[in-house]
């Protein structure tokens, strides 16, 4: 009798969690130097894997302080290749490694990807000869299997499927963002990227959109040519509204903060004034789980 319990019991969990997904918030920050927002890094948890999107700075910090050591982390799907998103990638592998990662990192991303990560080998060619001399780690373990994507899935096992799909960050092209299914969990994560009728396309009732955002004072944009052309390729609360209106999430975050001469609040408070769904700022070491319901707390950033 104990033991038909036990298995009932079993099943009801599996089935509990089944479809949940955790998404953590790694770095919401940009190129600026930040303690509180380190560079674009978000992780996903589902279907027994961790996926990282995007390796910026300090991605092996945040990870620690969540307690996910750079060795667990073996699949890496980036964005597009400006530095703030890469910055981190090769703390991530060469600390992974010495952390005796038991198999290869993989990482995919838009064109380019592979000369990124054969650099990255040559350029710590040094290092990975001293740490096999030393403590005999085996330097096989170093090669990286890199991917070149295109609009494709690029992830299909254990009941997850993730699918890249082209975003607006002209001129960086291809900018990609991805689409994490599992179950009947949905999360979208836009990349960088200015209005764009993919993201529409791919966050229409989708459980969370993890997007970026994008604003200036008038009176800056005015007077800063530069600054102007940066907030362009970028996405500002008008059209957050707008693409928000035409795809209601669950839950939406905002991410890859990059405000200047506006506070946090102004930009949650006009999205809101044209939108009555969730909307909330993301913040570093911020953990959201997706099942029936959505929860959202914060790491101590603080843990050691």
């Amino acid at each position: 009798m104990r033991t038909l319990v036990f298995l009932i019991f079993l099943v009801l969990q599996n089935n509990l969690y089944a479809d949940y997904m955790e998404v953590l918030l790694l770095g919401t920050g940009t190129p600026r130097p930040s303690i509180e927002r380190f560079g674009s890094a978000t992780l996903v948890k589902a279907g027994g894997h961790n996926f990282l999107f995007d390796a910026g700075r300090g991605v092996t910090i945040r990870l620690q302080q969540a307690g996910i050591t750079p060795n667990m982390i073996d699949k890496v799907f980036l964005t597009h290749l400006h530095s703030d998103h890469i910055s981190g990638l090769d703390d991530l592998w060469i600390t992974g490694w010495v952390w005796q990662r038991q198999g290869l990192l993989n990482v995919s991303g838009p064109q380019g990807t592979h000369n990124l990560v054969e650099s990255l080998r040559k350029a710590y060619a040094a290092d990975i000869s001293y740490r096999e001399k030393n403590v005999n780690l085996n330097s096989d373990l170093t090669r990286i299997n890199s991917k070149e994507i295109n609009e494709e899935i690029v992830f299909q096992q254990d009941g997850v499927t993730i699918r890249s799909f082209l975003v607006e960050h002209a001129p960086v092209e291809p900018a990609f963002g991805y689409r994490i299914e599992f179950g009947d969990r949905v999360v979208v994560i836009s990349g960088d990227t200015t209005y764009s009728e993919n993201i529409v396309k791919y966050s229409k009732d989708v459980d969370l959109l993890v997007h970026e955002i994008a604003a200036a004072s008038p009176v800056l944009l005015k007077r800063n040519k530069r600054l102007a052309s940066v907030v362009a390729y970028h996405t500002n609360p008008e059209q957050m509204s707008q693409i928000l209106n035409k795809t209601s999430p669950r839950l939406t975050v905002l991410n890859h903060v990059l405000l200047f001469g506006v506070s946090e609040q102004q930009v949650i408070a006009e999205i809101k004034n044209n939108y009555p769904g969730e909307v909330a700022m993301g913040y570093d070491l911020m953990n959201i789980g997706i099942g029936n319901s959505i929860t959202i707390n914060r790491i101590n950033a603080e843990q050691p």
